[in-house]
């Protein structure tokens, strides 16, 4: 998405430093309203192309900058975006888990009644198994008085 590598400084650029050096061999000969200057004078409109120069790239260079903060917050707010959907899946997903325990509570309620049924019937059919007649008879019967009546 971005028009620079990742690596590249967009506010360092090489054409920037060679533009702040002042021009040696600058003829002002060629244009016969730059002869006529003084030596003074030409210092001066050197300086000035310099700092318009500095000027034009401080603001390609915010451009630059403006051009990166609007990237910036796109992706910010995407990512903003993306945090809310996932977040939203968590909690539709923690829902589901609590039904299934939920769910997993009443079922298992359901076996346990089942098993509990089906061992009073199976008990019921079986029967009492009667105790051994020998044993019956060995032990001798003992009464014992209400503690009322004494």
């Amino acid at each position: 998405m971005s028009a620079y590598p990742k690596s590249h400084n967009p506010f360092a650029d090489d054409d920037d430093e060679e533009d702040l050096k002042p021009q040696k061999g600058f003829n002002f000969d060629d244009d016969p309203e730059e002869s006529s200057l003084s030596p003074a004078e030409r210092r001066q409109r050197q300086l000035q192309q310099e700092v318009m120069r500095t000027a034009q790239s401080a603001v390609d260079s915010s451009h630059r900058s403006l051009g990166l903060i609007y990237e910036s917050e796109k992706i910010g707010s995407e990512t903003a975006e993306e945090l809310i959907r996932q977040g939203e899946a968590l909690k539709r997903t923690e829902k589901m888990i609590d039904n299934m325990e939920q769910d997993m509570r009443t079922s298992q309620r359901h076996i346990n009644t089942i098993k509990s049924v089906w061992g009073g019937m199976i008990n019921y059919f079986k029967g009492k198994p009667e105790p051994p007649k020998a044993a019956q008879k060995d032990q001798p019967v003992s009464y014992e008085a209400n503690s009322r009546s004494e």
